[in-house]
């Protein structure tokens, strides 16, 4: 029915920027500049419109993504397990029904990411998690998930279920939404990433 459509104001949106920027020489990627801009503010700022409220996943420097405005949630072990460890911790105090995912590294966004993913459970009512894919290429961290299913997520990471696209096809029954831009789902996950593109604006 219309009325039980996802709507903006069900969705929480989370900024994941827990991970250890191995690929980056071990730095926080949520605060180096793209741009003159860290990329956080540019996912902050892309997210932000499309969601009820935000918060961020971080495993260092909480006090400076705390300056954003939003809470700030780290993993239980401050491991580095995953982007899953992540949306486990944010699970825990989100009070919307659903959650969307970004990571920290990903500023090309399309202005209507939630929407589409929304779309999609929408169209699968029964389903608890759709997430984008591109060109037939999963891209599982990039994911709208019922917050009720928090107890699933927190098996996976009991089992050792860290592989988000593993998890996702073979436990949640995810429904692939296709986006046609590959490019918006780019990370910035190398130095020279961040170079090159800096370089071509």
């Amino acid at each position: 029915m219309q009325n039980d459509r996802i709507k903006k104001e069900d969705i929480t949106g989370l900024v994941l920027a827990g991970g250890k920027g191995s690929r980056m020489g071990g730095v926080d990627k949520g605060l180096v500049a793209f741009e003159d801009v860290p990329l956080v503010e540019h996912v902050i700022g892309i997210l932000k419109p499309q969601c009820r409220t935000l918060v961020v996943s971080a495993n260092r420097n909480e006090d400076v993504y705390a300056k954003y405005g939003y809470p700030v949630v780290t993993d239980d072990d401050k491991n580095f397990s995953g982007p899953l460890a992540g949306i486990a911790a944010a699970l825990e105090i989100v009070k919307t029904p659903y959650m969307v995912v970004a990571p920290c590294d990903s500023p090309f966004l399309p202005s209507d990411y939630v929407e589409r993913l929304a779309g999609g459970l929408n169209e699968h009512r029964g389903r608890a998690v759709a997430a984008a894919r591109t060109n037939g290429r999963e891209q599982p961290v990039f994911m709208l998930i019922k917050t009720d299913v928090k107890h699933a997520v927190r098996e996976a990471l009991a089992t050792g279920q860290l592989a988000l696209h593993r998890w996702l096809n073979r436990t949640m029954n995810v429904v692939w939404v296709d986006f046609d831009d590959e490019g918006a789902f780019e990370n910035m996950n190398r130095a020279e990433d961040l170079t090159a593109k800096n370089k071509c604006l």
